[in-house]
């Protein structure tokens, strides 16, 4: 997704949104992305309001915060 993040970015807000621990995760960021992709932190509740069952998952709202589409491993963009 990072590879495409500028094309992705002049339609959507992207963010990826980490289910671990912050230091390790910000760490492998720093280490791994070239930093145009902004990164959450979801929690408990977030995953359960979103049925976050697996990962990688694509979420995508409308701007009422509807959800349009879901789909679970890697989405291409080009």
């Amino acid at each position: 997704m990072e590879k495409n993040i500028e094309i992705l970015s002049e339609t959507y807000d992207v963010i990826a949104l980490a289910h671990s621990e912050v230091e390790p995760t910000m760490e492998w960021v720093n280490n791994n992305l070239i930093g145009d992709l902004n990164i959450g932190f979801s929690t408990n509740d977030l995953r359960d309001e979103l049925q976050v069952v697996g990962q990688p998952i694509s979420i995508i709202f409308d701007t009422n915060g509807e959800i349009l589409s879901r789909e679970f491993g890697y989405i291409p963009t080009n």
